[in-house]
Protein backbone atom coordinates (compact mmCIF):
# COMPACT_ATOMS: atom_id res chain seq x y z
CA UNK A 1 0.00 0.00 0.00
CA UNK A 2 2.93 2.23 0.41
CA UNK A 3 4.75 4.39 2.98
CA UNK A 4 2.11 6.78 5.41
CA UNK A 5 3.30 10.33 4.36
CA UNK A 6 4.23 12.46 7.16
CA UNK A 7 3.58 16.47 7.67
CA UNK A 8 5.62 17.77 10.30
CA UNK A 9 5.12 21.21 12.01
CA UNK A 10 8.12 23.25 11.14
CA UNK A 11 10.18 25.39 13.19
CA UNK A 12 10.94 28.22 11.11
CA UNK A 13 8.31 31.25 10.36
CA UNK A 14 5.80 30.52 8.73
CA UNK A 15 5.50 26.70 8.47
CA UNK A 16 3.29 24.85 9.40
CA UNK A 17 0.78 22.34 8.25
CA UNK A 18 -1.07 24.15 5.45
CA UNK A 19 2.54 25.27 3.93
CA UNK A 20 3.35 21.40 3.87
CA UNK A 21 0.19 20.40 2.52
CA UNK A 22 0.28 22.63 -0.37
CA UNK A 23 2.84 20.44 -1.39
CA UNK A 24 1.14 17.28 -1.60
CA UNK A 25 -2.96 17.88 -2.40
CA UNK A 26 -5.32 20.85 -1.46
CA UNK A 27 -7.79 18.53 0.38
CA UNK A 28 -4.89 17.82 2.91
CA UNK A 29 -4.06 21.31 3.59
CA UNK A 30 -7.46 21.73 4.13
CA UNK A 31 -7.55 19.16 6.45
CA UNK A 32 -4.47 20.61 8.51
CA UNK A 33 -6.24 24.06 8.46
CA UNK A 34 -9.37 22.80 10.42
CA UNK A 35 -7.66 21.83 13.28
CA UNK A 36 -7.49 23.46 16.26
CA UNK A 37 -4.27 25.17 17.60
CA UNK A 38 -2.86 22.57 20.15
CA UNK A 39 0.15 22.53 21.89
CA UNK A 40 2.39 19.06 21.89
CA UNK A 41 4.58 17.98 23.96
CA UNK A 42 8.08 19.29 24.03
CA UNK A 43 11.25 17.53 22.72
CA UNK A 44 9.07 15.86 20.12
CA UNK A 45 10.79 14.84 16.23
CA UNK A 46 10.92 18.12 14.50
CA UNK A 47 10.05 21.01 17.23
CA UNK A 48 13.23 21.66 18.18
CA UNK A 49 11.73 22.86 21.93
CA UNK A 50 9.37 25.21 19.88
CA UNK A 51 5.97 25.81 20.75
CA UNK A 52 4.49 25.63 17.12
CA UNK A 53 0.86 26.50 16.65
CA UNK A 54 0.15 23.68 14.47
CA UNK A 55 -0.10 20.32 15.65
CA UNK A 56 1.32 16.95 13.70
CA UNK A 57 -1.08 15.58 11.20
CA UNK A 58 -0.57 12.24 9.61
CA UNK A 59 -2.57 10.93 6.43
CA UNK A 60 -2.08 7.88 5.47
CA UNK A 61 -1.39 7.00 1.88
CA UNK A 62 -4.63 4.21 1.26
CA UNK A 63 -6.78 6.67 2.23
CA UNK A 64 -7.63 8.15 -1.55
CA UNK A 65 -11.03 10.27 -1.21
CA UNK A 66 -11.88 9.40 -5.34
CA UNK A 67 -11.45 5.59 -4.09
CA UNK A 68 -13.73 6.09 -0.54
CA UNK A 69 -16.24 7.59 -3.18
CA UNK A 70 -15.87 4.78 -5.60
CA UNK A 71 -16.51 2.40 -2.76
CA UNK A 72 -19.57 4.23 -1.70
CA UNK A 73 -21.27 4.17 -5.33
CA UNK A 74 -20.31 1.15 -5.40
CA UNK A 75 -22.85 0.07 -2.65
CA UNK A 76 -25.40 2.27 -3.86
CA UNK A 77 -25.41 0.45 -7.26
CA UNK A 78 -25.90 -3.21 -5.39
CA UNK A 79 -28.73 -1.69 -2.80
CA UNK A 80 -30.57 -0.71 -5.89
CA UNK A 81 -29.52 -3.59 -7.68
CA UNK A 82 -28.38 -2.20 -11.07
CA UNK A 83 -24.82 -4.16 -9.86
CA UNK A 84 -25.03 -8.22 -8.97
CA UNK A 85 -24.08 -8.43 -5.08
CA UNK A 86 -21.57 -11.79 -4.44
CA UNK A 87 -23.40 -14.93 -5.38
CA UNK A 88 -24.49 -17.05 -3.38
CA UNK A 89 -23.01 -20.69 -3.83
CA UNK A 90 -25.99 -23.33 -4.21
CA UNK A 91 -26.27 -26.16 -1.45
CA UNK A 92 -25.63 -29.79 -3.01
CA UNK A 93 -28.32 -32.24 -1.96
CA UNK A 94 -27.51 -36.21 -2.22
CA UNK A 95 -30.36 -38.37 -3.38
CA UNK A 96 -32.11 -40.61 -1.24
CA UNK A 97 -33.94 -43.57 -1.83
CA UNK A 98 -37.73 -42.79 -2.65
CA UNK A 99 -36.99 -39.55 -3.60
CA UNK A 100 -38.09 -37.54 -6.78
CA UNK A 101 -37.50 -34.43 -8.49
CA UNK A 102 -40.75 -32.63 -6.85
CA UNK A 103 -40.55 -34.08 -3.87
CA UNK A 104 -36.89 -32.69 -3.21
CA UNK A 105 -37.78 -29.38 -4.62
CA UNK A 106 -40.67 -29.13 -2.42
CA UNK A 107 -38.64 -29.31 0.66
CA UNK A 108 -36.12 -27.05 -0.24
CA UNK A 109 -38.47 -24.47 -0.94
CA UNK A 110 -37.81 -24.15 -5.02
CA UNK A 111 -39.44 -25.11 -7.97
CA UNK A 112 -39.33 -28.40 -10.13
CA UNK A 113 -38.19 -26.21 -13.20
CA UNK A 114 -35.37 -24.66 -11.27
CA UNK A 115 -34.10 -27.84 -9.65
CA UNK A 116 -34.19 -29.15 -13.13
CA UNK A 117 -32.44 -26.70 -14.67
CA UNK A 118 -29.95 -25.83 -12.22
CA UNK A 119 -29.14 -29.72 -12.78
CA UNK A 120 -28.83 -29.97 -16.49
CA UNK A 121 -32.09 -31.98 -15.98
CA UNK A 122 -34.94 -32.94 -18.10
CA UNK A 123 -38.44 -33.42 -15.94
CA UNK A 124 -38.68 -37.04 -17.59
CA UNK A 125 -35.16 -37.53 -15.78
CA UNK A 126 -34.79 -40.27 -13.27
CA UNK A 127 -32.76 -39.54 -10.46
CA UNK A 128 -30.77 -42.30 -8.41
CA UNK A 129 -29.56 -42.43 -4.79
CA UNK A 130 -26.14 -41.02 -4.28
CA UNK A 131 -26.79 -38.73 -7.27
CA UNK A 132 -25.86 -34.99 -6.42
CA UNK A 133 -28.22 -32.17 -6.86
CA UNK A 134 -27.08 -28.51 -6.74
CA UNK A 135 -29.99 -26.87 -5.41
CA UNK A 136 -30.88 -23.24 -6.34
CA UNK A 137 -30.55 -20.30 -3.81
CA UNK A 138 -34.19 -19.20 -2.88
CA UNK A 139 -34.15 -15.62 -3.96
CA UNK A 140 -33.35 -16.79 -7.29
CA UNK A 141 -35.95 -19.16 -7.44
CA UNK A 142 -39.17 -17.21 -7.12
CA UNK A 143 -39.35 -16.27 -11.11
CA UNK A 144 -39.53 -20.10 -11.12
CA UNK A 145 -42.41 -20.77 -8.50
CA UNK A 146 -44.57 -17.64 -9.91
CA UNK A 147 -44.29 -19.93 -13.60
CA UNK A 148 -45.32 -22.94 -12.19
CA UNK A 149 -49.30 -24.27 -12.59
CA UNK A 150 -50.54 -25.16 -9.22
CA UNK A 151 -54.10 -26.52 -8.46
CA UNK A 152 -55.92 -26.28 -5.14
CA UNK A 153 -57.98 -29.34 -5.09
CA UNK A 154 -61.89 -28.85 -3.98
CA UNK A 155 -64.18 -31.30 -2.51
CA UNK A 156 -65.05 -34.15 -4.29
CA UNK A 157 -61.44 -33.98 -6.46
CA UNK A 158 -59.21 -36.85 -7.03
CA UNK A 159 -55.91 -37.49 -8.50
CA UNK A 160 -58.02 -38.91 -12.01
CA UNK A 161 -60.18 -35.73 -12.05
CA UNK A 162 -57.47 -33.20 -11.65
CA UNK A 163 -55.36 -35.12 -14.21
CA UNK A 164 -57.97 -35.77 -16.73
CA UNK A 165 -59.11 -31.32 -16.34
CA UNK A 166 -55.37 -30.26 -17.24
CA UNK A 167 -54.90 -32.90 -19.49
CA UNK A 168 -52.03 -34.91 -18.09
CA UNK A 169 -51.70 -38.64 -17.23
CA UNK A 170 -52.34 -39.27 -13.34
CA UNK A 171 -49.10 -41.15 -13.02
CA UNK A 172 -47.30 -38.18 -13.93
CA UNK A 173 -49.02 -36.12 -11.48
CA UNK A 174 -48.87 -38.34 -8.65
CA UNK A 175 -45.15 -38.85 -9.29
CA UNK A 176 -44.86 -34.74 -9.91
CA UNK A 177 -46.25 -33.96 -6.22
CA UNK A 178 -44.64 -37.38 -4.43
CA UNK A 179 -48.11 -39.31 -4.20
CA UNK A 180 -48.69 -42.98 -5.39
CA UNK A 181 -52.26 -43.13 -7.29
CA UNK A 182 -53.38 -44.67 -4.25
CA UNK A 183 -52.61 -41.61 -1.93
CA UNK A 184 -55.82 -39.41 -0.39
CA UNK A 185 -55.95 -35.70 -1.33
CA UNK A 186 -57.60 -33.19 0.52
CA UNK A 187 -59.32 -30.06 -0.05
CA UNK A 188 -57.09 -27.40 0.19
CA UNK A 189 -54.18 -29.13 -0.34
CA UNK A 190 -52.37 -27.52 -3.71
CA UNK A 191 -50.52 -29.66 -6.69
CA UNK A 192 -47.95 -29.23 -9.16
CA UNK A 193 -49.30 -29.73 -12.57
CA UNK A 194 -46.58 -31.16 -14.46
CA UNK A 195 -45.69 -29.71 -18.13
CA UNK A 196 -44.88 -33.05 -19.16
CA UNK A 197 -44.12 -36.75 -18.32
CA UNK A 198 -42.64 -37.42 -14.90
CA UNK A 199 -39.74 -40.02 -14.63
CA UNK A 200 -40.38 -42.31 -11.40
CA UNK A 201 -37.05 -42.38 -9.22
CA UNK A 202 -34.83 -45.44 -9.54
CA UNK A 203 -35.88 -47.76 -6.97
CA UNK A 204 -33.04 -49.79 -5.06
CA UNK A 205 -33.22 -53.59 -5.90
CA UNK A 206 -35.27 -55.26 -3.10
CA UNK A 207 -32.82 -56.82 -0.63
CA UNK A 208 -33.17 -60.17 -1.41
CA UNK A 209 -31.99 -59.75 -5.30
CA UNK A 210 -29.19 -57.29 -3.92
CA UNK A 211 -27.85 -60.77 -1.61
CA UNK A 212 -28.38 -62.41 -4.50
CA UNK A 213 -26.30 -60.53 -6.63
CA UNK A 214 -23.65 -60.16 -3.62
CA UNK A 215 -23.37 -63.56 -2.77
CA UNK A 216 -23.16 -65.24 -6.21
CA UNK A 217 -19.00 -66.25 -6.73
CA UNK A 218 -18.22 -63.74 -9.50
CA UNK A 219 -14.89 -64.52 -10.98
CA UNK A 220 -13.03 -61.53 -12.46
CA UNK A 221 -13.65 -61.56 -16.46
CA UNK A 222 -16.42 -64.59 -16.24
CA UNK A 223 -19.14 -62.52 -18.08
CA UNK A 224 -18.83 -60.30 -21.03
CA UNK A 225 -22.42 -59.85 -22.18
CA UNK A 226 -26.10 -59.13 -20.55
CA UNK A 227 -28.57 -60.04 -23.17
CA UNK A 228 -32.17 -58.79 -22.59
CA UNK A 229 -34.89 -60.73 -23.68
CA UNK A 230 -38.54 -61.05 -24.18
CA UNK A 231 -40.69 -64.48 -23.24
CA UNK A 232 -42.43 -63.83 -26.16
CA UNK A 233 -45.23 -64.39 -24.46
CA UNK A 234 -48.63 -63.05 -22.69
CA UNK A 235 -47.95 -64.35 -19.03
CA UNK A 236 -45.39 -66.57 -17.31
CA UNK A 237 -43.08 -67.13 -14.61
CA UNK A 238 -39.92 -68.89 -13.59
CA UNK A 239 -41.61 -71.83 -12.67
CA UNK A 240 -43.28 -72.43 -15.81
CA UNK A 241 -39.87 -71.29 -18.07
CA UNK A 242 -38.05 -74.16 -16.08
CA UNK A 243 -40.32 -76.88 -16.45
CA UNK A 244 -40.37 -76.46 -20.31
CA UNK A 245 -36.65 -76.04 -20.93
CA UNK A 246 -36.52 -78.85 -18.81
CA UNK A 247 -38.88 -81.28 -20.79
CA UNK A 248 -39.56 -79.72 -24.05
CA UNK A 249 -35.98 -78.03 -24.68
CA UNK A 250 -34.25 -81.12 -22.50
CA UNK A 251 -31.79 -78.60 -20.90
CA UNK A 252 -30.26 -80.77 -17.76
CA UNK A 253 -29.59 -77.21 -15.84
CA UNK A 254 -33.67 -75.74 -16.40
CA UNK A 255 -34.54 -72.37 -16.56
CA UNK A 256 -32.41 -70.84 -19.91
CA UNK A 257 -32.05 -67.35 -17.94
CA UNK A 258 -30.09 -66.11 -15.17
CA UNK A 259 -33.14 -63.73 -14.17
CA UNK A 260 -36.78 -62.93 -15.18
CA UNK A 261 -38.74 -59.83 -14.65
CA UNK A 262 -42.60 -60.36 -14.11
CA UNK A 263 -45.31 -58.21 -16.13
CA UNK A 264 -48.53 -58.55 -13.72
CA UNK A 265 -49.55 -62.03 -15.31
CA UNK A 266 -48.31 -64.98 -13.95
CA UNK A 267 -45.70 -63.24 -11.17
CA UNK A 268 -45.77 -59.62 -9.67
CA UNK A 269 -45.46 -55.95 -12.20
CA UNK A 270 -41.76 -55.68 -12.42
CA UNK A 271 -40.94 -58.56 -9.85
CA UNK A 272 -37.50 -60.17 -11.08
CA UNK A 273 -36.44 -64.08 -10.28
CA UNK A 274 -33.05 -64.81 -9.67
CA UNK A 275 -32.43 -68.09 -11.27
CA UNK A 276 -30.28 -71.27 -10.25
CA UNK A 277 -27.78 -70.31 -13.13
CA UNK A 278 -26.93 -66.84 -11.20
CA UNK A 279 -26.35 -68.04 -7.90
CA UNK A 280 -24.36 -70.83 -8.72
CA UNK A 281 -22.91 -69.10 -11.59
CA UNK A 282 -23.65 -71.45 -14.48
CA UNK A 283 -24.01 -70.66 -18.46
CA UNK A 284 -27.06 -68.93 -20.04
CA UNK A 285 -28.83 -71.56 -22.31
CA UNK A 286 -30.50 -68.59 -24.04
CA UNK A 287 -28.35 -68.17 -27.40
CA UNK A 288 -27.81 -70.31 -29.93
CA UNK A 289 -24.23 -70.16 -29.62
CA UNK A 290 -22.55 -72.03 -27.29
CA UNK A 291 -19.81 -70.27 -27.04
CA UNK A 292 -21.60 -66.53 -26.21
CA UNK A 293 -23.91 -69.15 -23.31
CA UNK A 294 -20.15 -69.09 -21.62
CA UNK A 295 -20.23 -65.71 -21.19
CA UNK A 296 -23.94 -64.16 -21.80
CA UNK A 297 -25.98 -63.25 -18.99
CA UNK A 298 -29.61 -63.63 -19.57
CA UNK A 299 -32.87 -61.60 -18.52
CA UNK A 300 -36.04 -61.78 -20.01
CA UNK A 301 -39.08 -60.09 -19.51
CA UNK A 302 -42.51 -61.78 -19.58
CA UNK A 303 -44.58 -60.11 -22.49
CA UNK A 304 -45.09 -60.53 -26.11
CA UNK A 305 -43.29 -57.02 -27.40
CA UNK A 306 -44.27 -57.44 -30.87
CA UNK A 307 -48.16 -56.65 -29.68
CA UNK A 308 -47.22 -54.50 -26.61
CA UNK A 309 -44.70 -52.76 -25.02
CA UNK A 310 -42.87 -54.01 -21.53
CA UNK A 311 -44.83 -52.13 -18.83
CA UNK A 312 -42.88 -49.02 -16.24
CA UNK A 313 -42.49 -51.39 -14.07
CA UNK A 314 -40.79 -53.90 -16.14
CA UNK A 315 -38.52 -51.29 -17.46
CA UNK A 316 -37.38 -49.75 -14.16
CA UNK A 317 -36.39 -53.15 -12.44
CA UNK A 318 -34.60 -53.85 -15.54
CA UNK A 319 -32.88 -50.60 -15.64
CA UNK A 320 -31.65 -51.27 -11.75
CA UNK A 321 -31.49 -54.85 -12.48
CA UNK A 322 -28.48 -53.92 -15.27
CA UNK A 323 -27.33 -51.35 -12.95
CA UNK A 324 -26.50 -53.34 -10.26
CA UNK A 325 -24.94 -56.43 -12.86
CA UNK A 326 -22.43 -54.05 -14.50
CA UNK A 327 -21.66 -52.86 -11.14
CA UNK A 328 -20.83 -56.53 -9.95
CA UNK A 329 -19.40 -57.79 -12.85
CA UNK A 330 -16.89 -54.77 -14.00
CA UNK A 331 -18.75 -54.37 -17.19
CA UNK A 332 -19.49 -50.52 -18.76
CA UNK A 333 -23.06 -49.98 -20.24
CA UNK A 334 -21.24 -51.65 -23.93
CA UNK A 335 -21.79 -54.68 -22.44
CA UNK A 336 -25.45 -54.09 -22.68
CA UNK A 337 -26.83 -55.85 -25.87
CA UNK A 338 -30.69 -57.27 -26.89
CA UNK A 339 -30.36 -61.39 -28.39
CA UNK A 340 -31.72 -59.97 -32.06
CA UNK A 341 -28.20 -57.68 -31.47
CA UNK A 342 -25.90 -60.53 -30.81
CA UNK A 343 -27.21 -63.48 -32.07
CA UNK A 344 -25.94 -65.21 -35.03
CA UNK A 345 -29.27 -66.00 -36.77
CA UNK A 346 -31.78 -63.71 -37.28
CA UNK A 347 -34.30 -62.94 -34.37
CA UNK A 348 -36.72 -60.31 -33.34
CA UNK A 349 -36.25 -60.37 -29.73
CA UNK A 350 -37.00 -58.96 -27.27
CA UNK A 351 -39.69 -57.68 -30.63
CA UNK A 352 -40.38 -54.42 -32.35
CA UNK A 353 -41.62 -52.64 -29.68
CA UNK A 354 -38.84 -53.02 -26.39
CA UNK A 355 -37.64 -49.43 -25.79
CA UNK A 356 -34.04 -49.85 -26.89
CA UNK A 357 -32.94 -46.81 -27.29
CA UNK A 358 -34.68 -45.82 -24.30
CA UNK A 359 -32.88 -47.97 -22.25
CA UNK A 360 -29.35 -47.34 -23.59
CA UNK A 361 -30.05 -43.22 -22.97
CA UNK A 362 -31.58 -44.14 -19.46
CA UNK A 363 -28.25 -45.85 -18.74
CA UNK A 364 -25.81 -43.13 -20.56
CA UNK A 365 -27.20 -40.64 -18.13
Amino acid sequence: MGEPHVFESAAKAGGGVGSEARRFKPWAWALGAAQPAVTPCLGEAGNRGVAPRFRTVVVRGWFDWRAWGLWMVGGLLIMSGLLPAQPTLASVYVVQPGDTLSRIARRHGVSLRELAQANDLDLTDQIRPGQKLRIPDRADSNAGLAEERTVVVRPGDHLASIARAHDVEPRDLALANGLTLNSVIYPGQRLVIPSGAVAAPVSPLPTRVQRALDRAPVRAGRWRHIVIHHSATDMGDPRSMDRYHRQVRNMENGLAYHFVIGNGRGMGDGEIAVGLRWTRQLPGGHLSSEALNQISLGICLVGDFNQKRPTRRQMESLEALVRALLKRCQLDKGAVTTHGRISPRHTECPGRLFPWKALVQALDS
